[in-house]
């Protein structure tokens, strides 16, 4: 039996108003790397590390070649327009390094920029934080970061349980990236007890099913603790002082053109417009 029926998240599943909704602080990207192909959520991160899944992309390819690399390169810096027309781009990116394109991922890292493409390698250690990040690159030019993924399945699995939208609610958007697959991929592992010993330990384990939308969050949610833990962003206090979403002029349905923006905070920009 599953630990969670992806049916009742699948269903949870609403309309946004606009590409990215207005609640949205901050955007980071986790990136699931697979022997024949790329699997990444962009996920938008608001006050009290409440989360928006904006996209959900498979691209498929020979990662020995250099041509898909630079094609996931050009998409994830893709601009996402926010609700209130404020251009938004990925401000985190965290890749898996632990398969069999290692080198491949830090070369890729080193080339988008060394602080902004992470590799991570997951670590099952109880107890573990979510992100590990070093204080200084490694031999290979990155900062190799250790992912506490017991740790961080434990958070997402009690997210998923949350039913009203506020800290630490999940979002998800009626789109066909956000199909019945993500959903049973996203809930695939267990919680199980077992025995070393004689002395009883908990693990995850997926049974052979497919867990990269699971992955991609875990890292997902890794890139948004490097951001507030070792960036200096605080979510909640990005958060302050924004007037109400009611408050956003509706570009469809007036003239804008005179009228400033809800808001524009150059505090942000460097999120907001890489």
């Amino acid at each position: 039996m599953l630990s969670f029926a992806y049916t009742l998240l699948y269903q949870r599943r609403e309309h946004y108003p606009a590409e990215v909704p207005w609640w949205v602080e901050i955007l980071t990207v986790g990136c699931d790397v697979q022997d024949d192909r790329f699997e990444f959520e962009v996920t938008g991160w608001g006050a009290g590390e409440e989360s928006w899944s904006i996209d959900y992309i498979r691209l498929y390819g020979d990662l020995s070649r250099q041509g898909i690399w630079d094609a996931l390169a050009d998409m994830l810096h893709k601009t996402y327009t926010r609700q209130d027309g404020t251009k938004m781009n990925v401000a985190q990116v965290c890749i898996d390094s632990g398969g069999h394109y290692t080198d491949e991922v830090y070369a890729f890292c080193r080339k988008q920029g060394a602080d902004w493409a992470i590799p991570v390698k997951g670590s099952s250690q109880a107890g573990k934080p979510i992100a590990t990040f070093p204080k200084t690159k490694n031999k290979k030019g990155v900062y190799l970061t250790l992912v506490g993924t017991d740790t961080a399945k434990e958070l997402i699995y009690q997210r998923y349980r949350i039913l009203e939208p506020g800290q630490g609610y999940c979002h998800w958007p009626i789109k066909d990236c956000f199909d019945e697959d993500y959903f049973r991929q996203a809930t695939a592992e267990e919680k199980l007890k077992k025995y070393r010993l004689g002395v009883p330990y908990f693990t995850w384990d997926a049974k052979n099913r497919r867990n990269e939308a699971l992955d991609c969050r875990v890292y997902s949610l890794t890139a948004i603790r490097i951001l507030q833990q070792h960036r200096g962003i605080n979510l909640d206090l990005l958060a302050k002082g924004r007037p109400a979403p009611e408050a956003i002029p509706d570009p469809e349905s007036e003239d804008t053109s005179s009228k400033p923006k809800a808001i524009r905070r150059s505090s942000r920009s460097s999120y907001l417009q890489r």
